[in-house]
């Protein structure tokens, strides 16, 4: 075969993804999803102050990752998923605002968008408390709220956890003027990965044993 000929089957072949199934909520995942993470990622692009090292666009993207993990294994609803998306890319959109309490601006951003998509007052209503129940300590008080929340400490089973605490440990010395030797921030984060549970099955039962591999020393 002619090199040229080759290279017309290389150009015509259909690339091997398209063969792959994409996951059920994949396609019929809402447009307002797509354009809320395409809104958020301006917005914290854009807007989000260079000191937020660890609380940027990269963690919000693991978040919704997470939202997506967590909620197809507690085989929530496609409406259900939608309003849990629609919150993970929302909450941490206060930090553009304030550090403290960024949670209560982050609802706020969430519906003064929604509200533009004539999205329903009871989902808005939904995703403002999934925000809400972010905040540290987390309470949460419905299975939506207890996957958000899950899936915000989603890092913490990651393999790559103890260098996202080191970008959080040098966010909270520029912003909030906190520093701490090796042996305070070892003993900082052993209490609260001892004193933190999942919320979730999923939680529970996958993302807990990772995280005492990779957190608890």
């Amino acid at each position: 075969m002619r090199n040229e000929d080759r290279q017309k089957n290389v150009a015509e072949a259909p690339p091997k993804t398209m063969n792959t199934p994409l996951p059920k909520w994949h396609h019929r995942t809402p447009t307002i999803t797509h354009r809320a993470g395409h809104y958020v990622s301006r917005l914290l692009i854009s807007r989000l102050a260079s000191d937020l090292l660890y609380h940027n666009l990269h963690h919000t993207l693991d978040v919704v990752h997470g939202v997506l993990a967590i909620g197809g294994a507690e085989a929530v609803s496609l409406e259900e998923m939608e309003v849990l998306i629609l919150a993970a890319w929302f909450h941490d959109t206060g930090l553009t605002v304030r550090y403290l309490g960024h949670e209560a601006v982050s609802a706020e951003i969430a519906r003064a968008f929604l509200l533009t998509e004539d999205y329903s007052a009871e989902k808005i209503a939904v995703v403002e408390g999934c925000i809400l129940a972010t905040q540290m300590p987390q309470h949460p008080r419905t299975q939506p709220q207890e996957i958000l929340c899950d899936a915000d400490l989603y890092h913490l089973a990651h393999p790559t956890y103890a260098h996202s605490q080191e970008l959080l440990r040098e966010e909270w010395k520029r912003i909030l003027s906190k520093a701490y030797t090796d042996e305070q921030w070892h003993e900082e984060n052993e209490a609260f990965l001892r004193a933190h549970q999942y919320f979730t099955r999923y939680g529970r039962t996958v993302l807990q044993p990772l995280k005492e591999r990779y957190g608890l020393h």
